[in-house]
């Protein structure tokens, strides 16, 4: 099965069991009488039926934020500066449709033009759409430029299978390259491919996590103006501290990627091995040897790994700190180490940097660069050793990205055996490891999800209590991270 080809089955998938059907129907039947969950004591509707009512508002939400982004695209239009003073929203006294959307809707103008803007997107694809085929043949002929129609993106955000806000970054990432078409040599073929490359991968991700994905998926695409943009970035680096009024120390750091790359690496592996440590030792050891409770929060932990570290250059002789593993892993293909150009990827972080950034931070000792296409050390061990080797752990990063159920930085992931290495006599290699934060791990067990490693991509098969169907379900960086570009 492709990346994508299961997603977007799933993207089209409507067979729905009795159960699922009579929830939908309820969830419709109470918002057209307005009733809402008045009477339903949702906190004991079975978890199936609640899972889907759910879902269907879900869905029903994103077709009503299309029809409300059609409609505040319209209001825009007749607000128009050409309208004078005629202009629908000075009419109503507001200075801007902006104004007067946020007013009704009760948001912030923000929103409003986010709105405005998605149904800008929407309205253009009608025209177009109105106007008829047959204008690629004039485009081809260089009688007329065709600009993106979006029509992919425009279809699944009518139907309330692509968010507004997803269909947003997808506009505006891909209207950037359009712009810098000449340059990139990009045709309005190379923009509908990956522009359904980026529908079928928004499918059941965040709106954080997919802006991540096409932050460096466009950075692969122009990778010249990532380098502008890298050390502009570079440029605006800065810390700063001072005490508040209630004499706490405020520290704020605004990092570029290749000066954050060691202080994410140390601070999220000392973070780790808290957390490890909490969860095998039910705490954390003091100097007499006694076990204290560790009830500190994950921004708490991070804070005392900040001290820890600065304790350590000040001349601390102690060498307990865990950086014995803690690796600042740069991954870039042998094409574009051997060019120059293209970007790279810092494990760990979501902003991509050039060749040139690459090559400067691999002069670095604790800098390894992952070169992909290259040959390496062999890393299959069979059952010669039970805990998996470093270079197996790069590797299975490599493929993993991180936690590979839920997309955890790497620091916070352990090397587990697909089949257990005692019970199952499982092998230590690649085919049989997965990475998983602590969390996922003991879910994946307590709850019977079933791993497999196909074609170098991790799949996790949920129990029948998750999904009835069991439907294999893609993980590991496949899921998180970018998709790559090939020629067409």
């Amino acid at each position: 099965m492709s990346t994508t080809a299961g997603i977007e089955a799933d993207l089209d998938t409507d067979s729905r069991d009795d159960a699922v059907c009579d929830a939908v129907v309820r969830v419709r039947e109470r918002l057209v009488s307005g009733t809402g969950w008045t009477g339903i004591d949702l906190d004991s509707l079975p978890s199936d039926d609640l899972l889907a009512s759910h879902r269907e508002l879900a869905r029903m939400r994103r077709q009503l934020d299309a029809m409300v982004a059609s409609s505040s695209a319209a209001i825009a239009r007749r607000s128009m500066r050409e309208n004078g003073q005629q202009g629908m929203a000075k009419r109503q006294g507001y200075r801007t449709p902006e104004e007067l959307l946020a007013s009704i809707s009760g948001g912030s103008t923000g929103e409003a033009r986010g709105l405005i803007e998605v149904g800008d997107m929407l309205a253009s694809d009608e025209r177009e759409a109105c106007a008829g085929e047959g204008s690629g043949d004039l485009q081809e002929a260089g009688v007329v430029e065709i600009s993106p129609r979006f029509a992919i993106v425009s279809d699944r955000v009518r139907a309330g299978k692509l968010h507004t806000d997803a269909g947003r970054l997808i506009k505006r990432m891909l209207t950037r390259i359009w712009g810098r078409r000449k340059d990139l040599g990009v045709k309005l073929c190379d923009i509908e491919r990956v522009e359904r490359m980026l529908v079928e991968r928004a499918h059941g991700l965040s709106s954080n996590k997919f802006a991540r994905i096409v932050r460096q998926l466009e950075a692969q695409m122009d990778a010249g103006r990532h380098a502008l943009t890298e050390e502009l970035q570079r440029q605006e680096r800065s810390v700063t501290m001072y005490e508040d009024q209630e004499g706490m120390f405020v520290l704020r750091a605004r990092l570029d990627a290749e000066t954050a790359a060691p202080v994410r690496a140390a601070l999220d592996s000392l973070v780790g091995n808290a957390l490890h440590n909490r969860r095998d030792n039910n705490g954390v050891a003091t100097d007499d040897g006694q076990v204290m409770a560790d009830d500190r929060s994950v921004p708490q932990i991070r804070a005392d790994a900040l001290a820890a570290l600065a304790r350590h250059c000040l001349g601390c002789k102690s060498e307990d700190l865990p950086f014995a593993s803690t690796t600042v892993v740069v991954r870039l293909s042998l094409a574009d180490l051997q060019d120059g150009t293209g970007v790279a990827e810092i494990d760990g972080g979501s902003q991509p940097v050039c060749i040139s950034t690459a090559r400067r931070m691999a002069a670095n000792g604790a800098v390894i660069p992952v070169v992909l296409g290259g040959k390496g050390e062999i890393l299959d061990l069979g059952r010669g050793s039970r805990p998996f080797s470093y270079a197996q752990r790069i590797a299975l990063i490599e493929r993993d990205g991180g936690c590979a159920f839920c997309g955890a930085p790497p620091a916070y992931t352990e090397a587990h055996h697909i089949r257990w290495w005692a019970r199952d006599r499982g092998r230590t290699d690649l085919e049989n490891g997965v990475l998983l934060c602590s969390v996922c791990h003991h879910r994946v067990h307590r709850d019977d999800w079933e791993i497999g490693v196909r074609d170098n991509q991790v799949w996790f098969r949920p129990p029948a209590a998750v999904d009835p169907e069991r439907k294999p379900r893609l993980g590991g960086r496949a899921r998180f991270g970018p998709p790559k570009i090939e020629a067409a």
